[in-house]
């Protein structure tokens, strides 16, 4: 490992976030509205399957925060040490 620390990439954590928000309401929706079309009902299991969906996302999120945090504070200690040996961390923004 080069021990540069990694960089934050919004692009990619809002990707991430938005699928996890997106396919499971989706989901849960499309398959709503196949049960509502077999059991003629109409906005009953839709709505069952948007509150599933949200549920879904929910835990999904869940896990995803603490997994990033985690990992935040896994990095943040292993700098501390650095720093306490002497090692320096690169802080401009200039590339070598």
């Amino acid at each position: 490992m080069s021990g540069e620390r990694p960089r934050f990439e919004p692009g990619l954590v809002l990707a991430q976030v938005s699928m996890r928000v997106i396919v499971p309401m989706l989901g849960g929706a499309i398959l709503g509205l196949v049960a509502d079309a077999m059991a003629r009902t109409s906005p009953q299991f839709v709505l069952i399957g948007l509150a599933g969906g949200t549920l879904v996302s929910i835990v999904w999120l869940r896990g995803f925060i603490v997994s990033n945090a985690e990992r935040i504070r896994q990095q943040d200690a292993s700098a501390a040490a650095g720093s306490e040996r002497g090692e320096h961390e690169h802080t401009t923004t200039e590339r070598p």
